[in-house]
């Protein structure tokens, strides 16, 4: 039990009430006013306690049972006692002293403190403390009642919380959207340098292969920052699991660190899915992370893929439908999950780190995504030892696609591309891409002028346009507007950032996410043109 050092030890037995000094009142004398109040007291589902504040250190001398369950202490250890007993480690100094200072003054007061309960654990308490005065006002007893309102601060918090993640989640999203133009300055010009330095000059060839990873790293983290923004749309398409780990295992060694080995058993004949990779790797990283943390930074995590059938009878995890699912599975060697948790593990804003060291927004994160991915996720503790976290995605029918540039012959035969870009830097660079892929290009700053264009001229193969721009008309609107006017006009939209208004419409278009590499613009573009919408 968690005690201030200066709590005194409870008296055993409870000391008889005084009797009620005589109030007027002709028709009641006041023994039987005290006797009314004491049982109205008693019955109460509010916790209130009575102290006296003529015995030495105002020790509680009555208490309701509300009180006792409220706190977990039986009658006969609270009589007798200050009611400092429930203060702890982390009650606060100041919120004590309110109260100390209202009784040396005789006034009421009313504060919210945290208390402990007899078990240790603590929980919120609005306390409300009142002298009770006699006929002749001198001072008799001090009433308190009390409330539990941990539910109430919990739900505080957890607004707060919010409230602080989606500011943060603005700020980082507007940040992410200008890096994102700034990489893709540099990835763009990585990928022109390379089409023009020679394969004999290797030292140029290593200094743009490493500005090229530097910049493509770079990329990864800002994808990271808009999922955890929630600012980055989510498309899903078809994958494997066995390679999205492949791909993804770089990122996850240097984050794990060398006291942490992964070791994988991957399927061979692993079922395919269809989800978001960006969004699957987070919710990989944080699982991860935290079974680093569960076992301090060394041991053993086992990943592993297979292909497994969901019954109504015997369902693969709570709520998982009928069917058939590719499981990815994480189990680590740490001190396991709480038993009194372990349900709660999912929930926002839980988490069983230590204060600062995490938001517990981490696995509902996780819940959130393969639940909207149709699929589930259980976690439980091994029998030797530490936890195991499965994540569950319905199978998806169909072949994983190879890139469109191995699919589609690259470069353009002169058809003419309207570019609608903002930023003077990037519009530059795309021109110069498209113009080196064998395009003619007309390039307009906005929406507007874009829109104005195409109302009297009709000779362009494709539009191409920036999500996000100024002057009122995003991309999206443009390509609703143009897709009215020239149905046949494929159209392909591009952005590093864009909110969830401009998501549900920009599903029914071509995108290509900055910054986009040389080859993933030529692909997109050759894919439109050559579809069934397209000129060739």
């Amino acid at each position: 039990m968690r005690m201030s050092e200066d709590r005194e030890t409870p008296l055993k037995a409870q000391p008889e009430i005084p009797p009620a000094p005589h109030i007027a009142d002709d028709t009641m004398p006041g023994e039987a006013r005290a006797d009314i109040f004491f049982a109205a007291v008693k019955t109460t589902r509010m916790p209130m306690i009575v102290t006296d504040p003529h015995r030495e250190d105002n020790p509680i001398i009555f208490c309701n049972a509300a009180f006792e369950r409220m706190t977990g202490y039986k009658q006969s250890e609270i009589v007798g006692s200050n009611c400092r007993f429930l203060q702890g480690p982390e009650t606060d100094k100041d919120s004590i002293g309110l109260v100390r200072d209202a009784i040396a003054r005789k006034e009421e007061v009313a504060v919210e403190i945290l208390n402990y309960r007899k078990n240790g654990s603590t929980f919120w308490n609005a306390l409300f403390v009142s002298p009770v005065f006699g006929d002749n006002g001198d001072l008799l007893y001090y009433f308190g009642s009390q409330l539990d309102i941990s539910r109430r601060k919990e739900a505080e918090e957890a607004l707060h919380q919010a409230q602080k993640m989606e500011a943060v989640g603005k700020l980082t999203g507007g940040i992410a959207h200008d890096f994102n133009n700034l990489l893709q300055v540099i990835l763009g010009y990585v990928d022109l340098l390379e089409s023009r330095v020679d394969d004999s000059n290797r030292a140029a060839r290593r200094a743009i292969e490493a500005i090229g990873t530097a910049a493509d790293r770079g990329a990864k983290l800002t994808q990271q920052l808009l999922a955890f923004a929630r600012k980055q749309e989510l498309r899903d398409r078809l994958l494997n699991l066995n390679t999205l780990i492949g791909d993804f295992r770089p990122i996850i060694d240097r984050n794990l660190g060398d006291g942490v080995e992964v070791r994988t058993d991957l399927a061979d004949d692993l079922w395919n899915c269809r989800l978001d990779p960006v969004q699957c790797e987070m919710a990989l990283l944080n699982i991860l992370s935290n079974a680093r943390d569960a076992m301090h930074g060394k041991g053993v995590v086992q990943m592993k893929t297979e292909n497994l059938v969901s019954t109504e009878e015997e369902p693969l995890a709570a709520g998982l439908a009928p069917g058939e699912y590719a499981c990815l599975s994480i189990q680590d060697q740490g001190d396991g999950i709480a038993e009194e948790t372990i349900d709660r593990i999912f929930d926002p804003f839980f988490s069983t780190k230590e204060v600062g060291q995490g938001t517990g927004l981490g696995l509902s994160m996780v819940y959130g995504f393969v639940r909207q991915s149709g699929g589930g996720v259980e976690a439980r503790n091994v029998p030797d030892g530490g936890a195991r976290f499965a994540l569950y995605f319905p199978r998806a029918r169909g072949m994983v696609e190879a890139d469109h540039v191995q699919l589609i012959h690259e470069g353009g035969g002169g058809e003419h591309i309207l570019m609608v870009e903002d930023q003077p830097e990037v519009a530059e660079l795309g021109k110069a891409i498209l113009e080196d892929l064998g395009y003619s290009v007309t390039h307009v700053s906005s929406a507007s002028k874009a829109y104005d264009l195409l109302q009297h001229k009709r000779d362009f193969a494709l539009l191409f346009t920036d999500i996000v721009m100024p002057g009122g008309m995003s991309g999206v609107e443009l390509a609703r507007q143009v897709r009215q006017m020239i149905p046949s006009l494929p159209i392909l939209l591009t952005t590093g950032y864009s909110d969830r208004a401009l998501d549900e419409d920009s599903r029914s278009f071509e995108l290509v996410r900055k910054p986009y590499r040389r080859a993933d613009l030529s692909g997109k573009i050759r894919a439109l043109l050559e579809g069934p919408n397209g000129i060739a």
